[in-house]
C-alpha cells in the first residue's frame, strides 16, 4: 500500500470504507427502512462530497450530526470516561514507582504514555480492559522505534516550551506521569497540556484534566473545539498560538496525527498503531508504539 494513502490531503479509500461501515452499523435496527435508506444516502453523499477537503475526524463529526438529526442518537461517554480515569488513577502510584525505579524513567514514561493510547472508543466502540492492563504491565517492553524514542528524549531535554496535545480519558493519567518526568529532566520547561474544548467520544476535556490532576503539572488549555484531533481552522486562538510558539509539540493519538500531519518538524506524534491501514503503511505489528516526527508540507 502506498504511503500517500495517509499523507494525501484527500481521505484514503480505506478510511472512506471504514467510515461508511461504522456509520451504517450505528443505525438502530428497528428504524423504519425509509429512514435508514435516507440516512444511507446522506452518509454516502457526505463522504463522496467532503472526503477531498476534510480529515477523517472532521468528516466523522459531520456524519455524527446527520445520525443525531435523523435518529436522535448521541452516545454519552461520561461513564466510560470517568471509569477509565479512575482505573488509571488507581494504578498511578504504582506506575510512578515503577517509572522512578527504572534505569531510564523518561524512557519508560514515554512508553507508558504510548500504551495509554489504547483507551480509544473510536475504532471499535469498546475498549478491552483486560488488554489494556496487559499492555500497561508490559509497557517497558513495548515495541517502539528506539532511534525515534532517543530523538524525542533529546528534544524534551532541550525544549523550553512544550505543547502537549492530549487524546483520551484514562490516557491523560499516563500523560501526566510523562509530563512529571519531562519536568524532572528539564525543570525549566513550560508545559501546556491541550485538551478538547467540549465533549467528543471519550476524549479528555478541561473537566477530565482537573479530575486526574493534570492541571497540577501543566497549564491546561481547552482547544475550543468538539472535534477529535486538532483542526487548526476550528480551534481557538490560544491553541494556535501555543502550537506556533512552542519549541516542541507532543501530539497524542491518531486523530491529532490525521489533523496536524505536515505542520512542522517540531511536532512528534505518539500513538499506538491500532488501525489496519497504519499497520500496513508503517509495516509494523498491531499495537506497536509509534513515534513519528513531523515534516513540513507547505503544499
Amino acid at each position: 500500500m502506498p504511503t500517500d494513502e495517509i499523507t494525501s490531503s484527500q481521505l484514503s479509500p480505506h478510511c472512506m470504507r471504514c467510515m461508511l461501515d461504522k456509520s451504517l452499523d450505528s443505525v438502530p435496527a428497528d428504524a423504519p427502512w425509509r429512514d435508514r435508506a435516507e440516512y444511507t444516502k446522506l452518509v454516502m453523499r457526505t463522504i463522496a462530497d467532503k472526503s477531498a477537503t476534510m480529515t477523517a475526524p472532521e468528516l466523522s463529526h459531520e456524519l455524527s450530526i446527520i445520525r443525531e438529526e435523523l435518529f436522535g442518537i448521541k452516545r454519552d461517554f461520561t461513564h466510560e470516561k470517568e471509569h477509565f480515569n479512575e482505573l488509571m488513577l488507581g494504578m498511578q502510584d504504582e506506575l510512578a514507582r515503577r517509572i522512578h525505579a527504572s534505569n531510564d524513567p523518561l524512557d519508560l514514561a514515554i512508553r507508558c504514555a504510548l500504551v495509554g493510547n489504547f483507551i480509544d472508543f473510536g475504532p471499535t466502540g469498546d475498549v478491552s480492559e483486560k488488554k489494556l492492563l496487559q499492555l500497561v504491565d508490559d509497557a517497558a517492553s513495548l515495541d517502539v522505534d528506539t532511534e525515534a524514542l532517543e530523538d524525542l528524549k533529546q528534544r524534551i531535554v532541550h525544549a523550553q516550551t512544550i505543547a502537549y496535545l492530549t487524546d483520551n480519558c484514562g490516557e491523560v493519567v499516563l500523560d501526566k506521569l510523562l509530563i512529571e518526568q519531562i519536568l524532572e529532566v528539564n525543570s525549566s520547561a513550560q508545559v501546556t497540556a491541550i485538551v478538547r474544548g467540549a465533549p467528543t467520544s471519550n476524549d479528555a476535556t478541561v473537566e477530565d484534566a482537573h479530575q486526574v490532576g493534570l492541571d497540577r503539572v501543566a497549564r491546561v488549555l481547552g482547544n475550543g473545539s468538539n472535534i477529535a484531533g486538532t483542526c487548526l481552522s476550528r480551534v481557538n486562538d490560544e491553541t494556535r498560538v501555543a502550537l506556533r510558539d512552542s519549541d516542541l509539540v507532543i501530539s497524542k493519538g491518531l486523530a491529532n496525527y490525521e489533523t496536524l500531519r505536515g505542520r512542522g518538524e517540531n511536532v512528534y506524534y505518539l500513538f499506538l498503531c491500532k488501525c489496519a491501514l497504519y499497520v500496513e503503511v508503517f509495516n509494523v505489528p498491531l499495537y506497536t508504539g509509534m513515534i513519528v516526527r513531523g515534516v513540513r508540507h507547505d503544499s
